[in-house]
């Protein structure tokens, strides 16, 4: 049959079931095993079975010696990927009960429900312009900190700038998502740290049962290249954990330059530095004409 199918007269379809029954029996016949780790053998293996029907040579042996013969091969190959998966569960555990994780939160994922698509208002926030610097720059300052404007605040700003309260929210919204666009990130960002600390620990455990000095050597070198990765990305994750809102984010928002945002918001900042310095002015004054 399998000569069949080489030569193109038959399917792969009409001879794998044949297969696929002897190999998922074969741990059994072989080994003993039970049906479920002949069933874990059987999905690890079963991709492989049409390019052993296809790599099969007819030398006088059937396609069953052949097949023997790859599947002893393939039965180490799995029992070693278990017992790896074994050690790194038991390391796992071990690690989750003594607290040692650089980051426990960012490996359970969490999956954000909340969709909302909100175009950029360019063309609305244009039509704006002509209502003054002073508005501006106080609608810029309101959406540098979207997470503190209820309800109460959104009005006042919608009566103090002259934007509706609709556009207001959907600015807020859209600035809001950069934010969870850039917590995203770096939640992704410490995945990856995390994965390559749990790699660290697993390499570290081996190397303390290894008896072949070359391989703990090639494993140590293993070890300082994970370290240098996960030196690299904390400096990155040290650059990206304050999620804040940036100017630029307010500018691809809103549509504007991001000096435009710059200049607004340094202008109020400092008019509001030089009010209060001269109305502590006023208040020393006020404070040594009554003690005089």
């Amino acid at each position: 049959m399998v000569i069949s199918y080489q030569q193109g007269k038959v399917s792969y379809e009409s001879i794998s079931g044949y297969i696929s029954l002897y190999v998922y029996d074969y741990p059994r016949r072989t080994k003993r095993w039970d049906q479920d780790r002949c069933s874990d053998f059987f999905v690890f293996v079963h991709h492989r079975l049409k390019k052993m029907a296809n790599s099969f040579v007819f030398s006088g042996l059937p396609f069953e010696a052949y097949l023997n013969v790859s599947l002893k091969h393939q039965m180490n190959s799995f029992l070693k990927k278990m017992r790896e998966k074994e050690i790194k569960e038991e390391l796992f555990r071990r690690i989750c009960s003594s607290g040692s994780l650089e980051d426990e939160s960012s490996l359970y994922k969490i999956h954000d429900t909340f969709e909302y698509e909100i175009k950029e208002p360019v063309a609305i926030y244009k039509k704006k312009t002509g209502l003054g610097r002073t508005r501006q720059r106080l609608f810029f300052l309101a959406l540098s900190d979207p997470d503190r404007l209820d309800d109460d605040s959104i009005a006042q700003i919608s009566a103090s700038t002259g934007y509706s309260i609709d556009y207001i929210n959907r600015c807020c919204m859209a600035v809001k998502e950069k934010v969870q666009q850039k917590r995203e990130e770096l939640r992704r960002l410490k995945e990856k740290k995390n994965g390559w600390f749990f790699q660290l620990l697993v390499i570290q455990d081996k190397i303390m049962n290894e008896p072949d000095p070359d391989k703990r050597l090639w494993l140590e070198e293993r070890i300082q290249r994970l370290r240098d990765r996960i030196e690299r990305l904390s400096k990155k994750i040290a650059v990206k954990s304050s999620c804040l809102v940036t100017h630029k984010d307010l500018a691809q928002v809103l549509g504007v330059s991001k000096g435009t945002v710059d200049s607004s918001i340094y202008y109020l900042k400092r008019k509001k530095n030089i009010r209060l310095v001269s109305s502590s002015y006023e208040d020393k004054q006020s404070l040594h004409s009554l003690q005089r």
